[in-house]
């Protein structure tokens, strides 16, 4: 790719240079800010998982948690769980068919895998790994909805602290309280809302797998942005990025997409100055802790499945019967219904408190023309576009790759700077797509999934709302405009998330702080 001598996106602020002072202090407004919204935004977050309780975090389920009992299995030395599977199941013909073993009134738990008689669990294990250690360390059961807590606001946090690296580096001149409200905002969109209030193993690797990889992307930036790769920072990022597949597999896609793209900068490095040295200890840093990775966790399957590449979803005693259609749990077959559902569902709208409820998916009514198997499931949703209606903003970074004419003196920036901008686009791009590619594959529609891909187009969104507040910089009056509409749409998505959020789990809120729930019907029915 050739380097571009201007910013076709007009990424470059256009402020005259500051004293040093007035940059330091505008510098530490940009991190007073954002602390504050971080604590703004996890102060929402335990509202949400306590159920506006505060104190209490109640588990919707009567299980202590997957990941606990993974951490204790493991400190037994072993990776089968300690519980056991009753006699009477093991004595089925077949006991993964879901219809056996209602007809013979058998429990058991739901979601573990049966193998040669033992139960192990399908979930990446890094999660209880870290849980061992705390384990070790003499504390008790930690439930897996303390785990979605901990993954959420990490999430939040690198989020944050990803959004003030592209200001500092791209858009000097964007606001403190603008920024401010793009961290609100990033917080409090769906699905984040929801998996606090529907806080089980599921949300835990989705939002633990999210954790790990935008920790590792922001790492990966910080090494890159340099005139030499960081050693130690790209290190960091393989080791991210080994917990982010050993949390939740799929997360190895858009993992793998970044990769490549790192690799095509890292070469872009060596054909500038010839070393190998370049080449070689970036790539080693970054792939060798990615590849340690996958050879422990493909021993970890071989030694309990006797292969490599079953992580015991297969064995998995599920509601449908995954054993049955395993040929179709991925399936172009459900491309276009599961876009739909996950782009364009509109919600329903009523009269009543909390007035927007998500429904069940209808990708498959909208495209009956396809055949679909008995297992396919959609499950209630609500489509990014009307859940999220900021992410419009995320098609302005695509018009950095238009032809552009020749741009004013002002707008001239670095080859590097210009490079390591479309570079960035590339990736959250590419990671969002990439993300979302599995799920569109796959079977089972569920608002959950969204968490598996949502961080890299709101990332893009932020860039592509702070490109068009550069692009108006002499339209003063329309800049205001502009502005207003970008602050509208971030309050709309936040407000459609939350009462989707409250809707759908109206029966927890009902259930955990009836008072409350009470409350808010009587306060929003006057």
């Amino acid at each position: 790719m050739n380097s571009v001598k201007c910013n076709p996106s007009q990424i470059s602020s256009t402020e005259p240079v500051l004293p040093g002072y007035v940059n330091n202090l505008k510098s530490r407004q940009i991190w007073i800010s954002t602390s504050i919204s971080i604590l703004f935004v996890i102060t929402f977050y335990i509202w949400f998982i306590s159920f506006g309780s505060w104190t209490n975090w109640p588990s919707v389920t009567n299980y202590d948690g997957y990941y606990n009992e993974l951490a204790i299995a493991f400190q037994g030395g072993n990776l089968s769980l300690q519980i056991k599977p009753s006699p009477d199941l093991l004595a089925l013909q077949d006991p993964y068919d879901p219809t056996s073993r209602h007809d013979n009134h058998i429990a058991y738990p739901i979601d573990f895998s049966l193998y040669k008689g033992k139960y192990y669990l399908y979930f990446g294990p890094v999660p209880a790994l870290f849980l061992l250690a705390v384990r070790l360390m003499g504390s008790g059961t930690i439930a897996d909805h303390y785990f979605v807590f901990i993954f959420v606001s990490g999430i939040l946090i690198f989020q944050s602290l990803l959004i003030i690296k592209i200001r500092k580096r791209f858009f000097k001149n964007i606001p403190a309280w603008l920024t401010f409200l793009c961290i609100l905002f990033c917080g409090l969109i769906s699905p984040i809302p929801w998996i606090l209030t529907l806080a089980q193993v599921y949300e835990a690797a989705s939002a633990g797998g999210q954790f790990f990889f935008l920790a590792g992307l922001y790492f990966l930036i910080n090494a890159l942005d340099r005139e030499s790769p960081s050693i130690g920072q790209l290190l960091v990022t393989g080791i991210s990025w080994a917990f982010a597949i050993g949390t939740r597999l799929t997360q190895i896609v858009p993992i793998g997409f970044v990769i490549f793209m790192t690799i095509f900068w890292i070469l872009r490095i060596f054909f500038q100055t010839k070393r190998r040295s370049r080449v070689s200890s970036p790539l080693i840093a970054l792939c060798l802790p990615i590849v340690f990775g996958l050879a422990i966790l493909g021993w970890y399957n071989w030694a309990r499945f006797d292969s490599v590449f079953e992580t015991g979803f297969y064995y998995e005693l599920a509601g449908p019967f995954l054993q049955k259609y395993s040929h179709v749990l991925f399936s172009p077959l459900y491309l276009l219904p599961n876009l739909w559902d996950y782009l364009v569902v509109r919600p329903k709208v009523g009269l009543a408190f909390p007035f927007i409820q998500s429904i069940s998916g209808y990708g498959s009514i909208k495209f009956s023309f396809i055949s679909l198997p008995p297992i396919y499931h959609e499950g209630s949703i609500t489509g990014i576009l009307f859940s999220t209606p900021f992410v419009l903003f995320a098609a302005i970074p695509l018009l950095t790759f238009l032809p552009k004419n020749k741009t004013t003196s002002d707008e001239i920036v670095a080859d590097h700077d210009t490079y390591l901008f479309k570079w960035l686009i590339i990736s959250l791009l590419g990671s969002f797509l990439f993300g979302l590619a599995p799920l569109v594959l796959y079977f089972f529609v569920q608002t959950r999934f969204l968490t598996d891909f949502i961080s890299s187009l709101i990332l893009l969104s932020v860039i592509g709302f702070w490109q068009g507040y550069n692009f108006l910089t002499y339209k003063p009056f329309i800049r205001r405009l502009y502005v207003a509409a970008g602050i509208l749409l971030m309050g709309v998505s936040i407000i459609i998330s939350i009462l989707v959020t409250l809707s759908a789990n109206a029966a927890q809120f009902q259930q955990f702080n009836p008072i409350l729930w009470n409350h808010l019907i009587s306060l929003f029915s006057r």
